[in-house]
């Protein structure tokens, strides 16, 4: 039987891809189209009418006989939903949190708009994943789904919010650049901006093993003392905040509540306590700036940690997709 595997499914996106991400290099502030900002109107059903092909049917039914594989598409598709949910969460705090410096928004209010624009594309392209997740699940009771066009989106999706981490970066050296020009005044709450930015991207980097991120991130230094940053850590409000998050997806898509998707909501329960564990253990062990970084890097990776145990747990799936048959992150 022909053998259909993540990296071949990633191929048919990279086209498309390709254009907008050449189009990102040459802009500094990239801002997303009206056509990435539409909503969901009209997505469950984007599909309905497309003829099923050969390639379709040959995905399908591996992955309805590979039932390991199906479930590590579900948990790589999940682990991005949640983090573009995440993402958004960390966004609209460090917005909220900077405009409360006029002086500071003034300048550098072309950044604001583009993590602004970023956070809305967000919610379009966490719905592809939402869906393609929703049609893995599926399988097994429909045998008319257009697999490739569904992955299509999702993984063009989730390698346009990978390639805008450089949206999150503008905007924290936007910050330094400000306290370091004005360092005759103390700004709280820029200081805290800056700090949740960092420990945004470097979860992500440690967990997808994203080594060009960290050696960026080890010539950063985070502004808050040991004390602010388990504040920082500490928050309590992106569980209940992913939580609605989930529901209200779920909700718009028109998707009738089922086990699958209490299966999908304890994926990203898992996810949320990997990041606190992981924050946890960065307070512990690094400090921005210095080796350290890397020294934890291969700590985290190395030490068995309760959620590193199998390929069915995130560090397998996502840190070590190039181990797996069929997986291969876009880098």
């Amino acid at each position: 039987m022909k053998k259909w595997n993540f990296i071949q499914v990633a191929l048919l996106a990279i086209t498309t891809f390709t254009v907008g991400l050449l189009v990102g290099f040459m802009i500094d502030l990239p801002i997303f189209g009206k056509e990435e900002l539409s909503g969901s109107i009209g997505k469950v059903d984007r599909y309905r009418n497309v003829k099923m092909t050969d390639e379709d049917i040959l995905l399908r039914n591996e992955l309805v006989e590979d039932t390991n594989k199906c479930i590590q598409y579900q948990k790589y598709l999940m682990f991005y939903y949640y983090q573009s949910v995440k993402t958004s969460y960390d966004v609209e705090k460090v917005l909220t949190l900077t405009t409360k410096v006029p002086e500071f928004f003034r300048t550098y209010y072309p950044y604001a708009e583009a993590l602004s624009s970023f956070k809305v594309y967000l919610e379009p392209a966490r719905e592809d994943i939402l869906l393609a997740y929703n049609m893995i699940s599926s399988l097994e009771s429909d045998a008319e789904i257009p697999v490739m066009r569904y992955l299509n989106e999702a993984i063009n999706a989730i390698a346009r919010i990978k390639n805008h981490d450089a949206i999150l970066m503008n905007y924290m050296t936007a910050i330094e650049t400000f306290i370091q020009s004005n360092s005759d005044t103390t700004y709280p709450t820029l200081m805290d901006a800056h700090d949740l930015l960092s420990f945004n991207i470097i979860q992500t980097a440690v967990l997808t093993q994203n080594k060009p991120v960290l050696e960026y991130l080890n010539k950063k230094k985070l502004m808050n003392n040991k004390e602010g940053l388990k504040e920082i850590v500490a928050d309590t409000g992106l569980k209940p905040y992913v939580k609605e998050q989930y529901a209200s997806d779920v909700n718009k898509l028109g998707f009738v509540v089922s086990d699958r998707f209490d299966d999908a909501f304890g994926n990203i329960g898992q996810y949320l306590n990997s990041d606190v564990l992981l924050s946890s253990r960065l307070l512990d062990e690094i400090n921005l700036g210095s080796d350290g970084l890397f020294d934890f890097f291969d700590l985290f990776h190395s030490q068995s940690m309760g959620i590193y145990q199998s390929e069915q747990t995130l560090g397998y799936l996502v840190g070590d997709m190039g181990t797996l048959e069929g997986f291969s992150p876009i880098k």
